[in-house]
């Protein structure tokens, strides 16, 4: 359980192909963000509202509600 690492091989081709995706969705007026992709369930509810179908529960080993963000 938890979130995957990745080792210096690895990043090295995620990031070529970050750069790759990136570059294009500019050269077309998209722009760059960078939002977490998940956090307190109760900050994500205030954001969203209650509505479950759009927001997917989970939970850490301290027993503390967390919420993967639907748009991710």
């Amino acid at each position: 359980q938890g979130t995957r690492d990745f080792g210096p091989k690895d990043m090295a081709i995620r990031e070529r192909a970050f750069k790759a995706i990136i570059s294009c969705f500019k050269r077309h007026g998209a722009e760059v963000i960078d939002t977490p992709v998940f956090e307190l369930k109760e900050t994500l509810t205030g954001k969203y509202g209650e509505d479950s179908k759009l927001i997917y529960d989970l939970k850490d080993q301290g027993g503390e509600l967390l919420s993967l963000r639907y748009d991710l």
